[in-house]
């Protein structure tokens, strides 16, 4: 122990004492307490390990704070790691303790609250009370509570960078019952009934095929070119609305947002009854979702049955 007194651990910074459980890294050497070691689960001397040398005492005392999460040494005057944003001051227990108490809006744990975000290679750090297109980010995250920082990521490209494009999964692989999920009832509405509409002529097809073991006559020649064609024309149909949806759904999501917010902070009574209508009004609702798909299927389903005929 003898070697390692005095110096510090390269994750919580504390100086080793003689009383210590002192472990190290068997490629360069570098000594952690037994318990920051296991917290991090490797070694965070990166910048030893790139040179292929091994850890002495000097080099342990040289200026600068390393980051315990990423490794990057940062100027000792330096309060957040410029690499990651991870607080530099805070012991072990003291980081665990933070990510314990998640914020109900949203904020990430694991970055002091805040968003990062680097439009075109510029590194900006947005916190909860950072202005997006008139609206603090922290009512943004209330009202959107289920993934916050997927979409807050989206409303800060949208709000102080312009566009309105960007990729929702959701959105293209679900656009049926997605919106309605996110509350968007009337789009949500509409996109039930366009995917609706421009899938029953597929289906019918593939039925009448004997798709998935079931083989349905119709009354209707679904295998007339006139019919092959509208299908076609249908599905290449569905397809771009798929596209739009996955493409536009997080812009007419951020509007939606920002419509709500304005509204409910003109008419509330204090921030208590603020976050509580934008928590009700936000959020998700899995029932409507469940709801739109039934009735979206009950549609299809409804539709072939009337064109039905016995085989």
């Amino acid at each position: 122990m003898g070697n390692f007194t005095g110096s510090k651990c390269i994750v919580c910074e504390q100086p080793f004492k003689d009383s210590d459980d002192v472990v190290v890294c068997p490629e360069c050497g570098t000594p952690y307490h037994r318990e920051c070691y296991k917290q991090v689960g490797k070694c965070i001397n990166d910048e030893l390990h790139q040179k292929g040398g091994s850890w002495t005492k000097t080099e342990e005392n040289s200026e600068g704070i390393r980051c315990r999460r990423c490794g990057f040494n940062n100027d000792k005057d330096k309060i957040f790691c410029e690499s990651c944003g991870t607080p530099l001051h805070e012991t072990p227990q003291q980081e665990q303790d933070r990510q314990n108490k998640q914020n109900a809006y949203g904020e990430d744990p694991t970055n002091n609250g805040r968003v990062e975000f680097s439009p075109f290679g510029e590194r900006t750090v947005y916190d909860k009370d950072s202005v997006i297109d008139g609206i603090k980010l922290e009512d943004y995250a209330g009202y959107v509570k289920n993934n916050p920082f997927t979409f807050l990521m989206s409303f800060i490209r949208f709000g102080k960078y312009g566009g309105k494009i960007s990729l929702n999964i959701g959105a293209f692989l679900f656009p049926e019952v997605y919106y309605l999920y996110r509350k968007m009832k009337v789009l949500g509405i509409i996109s039930l009934i366009i995917c609706a509409a421009l899938s029953i002529p597929v289906m019918m097809i593939q039925f009448s095929a004997g798709y998935a073991g079931f083989r349905i006559g119709f009354s209707v020649d679904v295998t007339s070119r006139s019919f092959v064609t509208a299908a076609d024309v249908c599905w290449y149909m569905l397809m771009t609305w798929r596209v739009v949806s996955g493409l536009m759904a997080n812009y007419m999501y951020y509007k939606k947002a920002k419509r709500d917010i304005s509204l409910i902070r003109k008419t509330s009574d204090g921030e208590k009854e603020i976050k509580e209508r934008l928590s009700a009004k936000g959020g998700v609702s899995l029932p409507a979702a469940l709801i739109g798909y039934f009735v979206f299927m009950s549609i299809i389903i409804g539709t072939m049955f009337i064109f039905n005929k016995t085989v």
